[in-house]
């Protein structure tokens, strides 16, 4: 990811309709696996840090992180977050079988990881029966020269896809859905025009997160709100975004 971008995911992260949303989706996903108060949760990937600051509020007390960028961790005193380190997820800094629960969101399809041991790494610091919890980009043809190069990406993910990774170490699925399916319409159509109203920029590329009315950024909000609650039933058939849940088996 550009330097400059954790500066906007640290302004964004606490009021951006797809960070309320998503990270409301992840807290309930935890909670809806039987996670005890005391369980350890590892966010790999944690970015600046406010989903951190949500699983200790809402989830579990011991709630560690880390990110392979220095310009990340500049953000976590503000947030107050201690339990933190900066390394890679190609080589995570913990002893096997560590955690209860290991949260990844948007951070295998980044350039610099290597996916196939990124995701080994997180499953062998999970316990025995511990909760793997994935978030990644859907579809290819969502693909955004400008916004992945800004946040460092270049791969997004079918179903097919995120079964053949998780098929290479055991587990067992326990739910795969997409996310998003409420607002996709605007997403897919978004990305669809793009090209014909703005020229994008490899130079100085600039992520899509941007201020939104409060109105407009509300709206949005409540429709991810409501999809939660069909989430507490059904795995959705099409949407932005993956959510992958797997419990480790040995």
């Amino acid at each position: 990811m550009e330097s400059y971008e954790y500066k906007t995911l640290f302004d964004f992260e606490t009021s951006y309709w797809w960070f309320r949303g998503l990270h409301e989706i992840l807290s309930e996903t935890l909670s809806n696996m039987g996670l005890r108060s005391d369980a350890k949760v590892l966010d790999a990937g944690c970015g600046t840090g406010q989903n951190l600051v949500n699983l200790s509020h809402n989830n579990c007390s011991q709630v560690y992180g880390f990110d392979v960028s220095v310009d990340a961790a500049a953000f976590w005193p503000q947030r107050g977050l201690k339990k933190v380190c900066v390394s890679s997820i190609n080589d995570i800094p913990f002893k096997d079988n560590a955690f209860d629960a290991v949260v990844s969101v948007d951070v295998l399809e980044c350039e610099a990881v290597d996916e196939t041991q990124a995701y080994s790494e997180m499953w062998r610091v999970l316990k025995p029966g511990g909760i793997l919890t994935l978030v990644l980009p859907a579809y290819e043809w969502l693909f955004s020269e400008e916004h992945h190069k800004a946040v460092g990406a270049n791969r997004r993910y079918s179903k097919k896809k995120v079964i053949d990774l998780l098929n290479r170490k055991p587990v067992q699925l326990i739910r795969l859905s997409h996310l998003f399916a409420g607002v996709f319409p605007l997403v897919a159509a978004y990305r669809i025009l793009q090209p014909y109203w703005k020229r994008e920029n490899t130079a100085t590329p600039r992520s899509e997160i941007k201020p939104l009315p409060k109105m407009v950024n509300e709206a949005l909000y409540r429709v991810v709100k409501a999809e939660r609650r069909l989430l507490r039933r059904f795995d959705l058939p099409f949407g932005s975004s993956i959510l992958a849940v797997a419990r480790k088996v040995v």
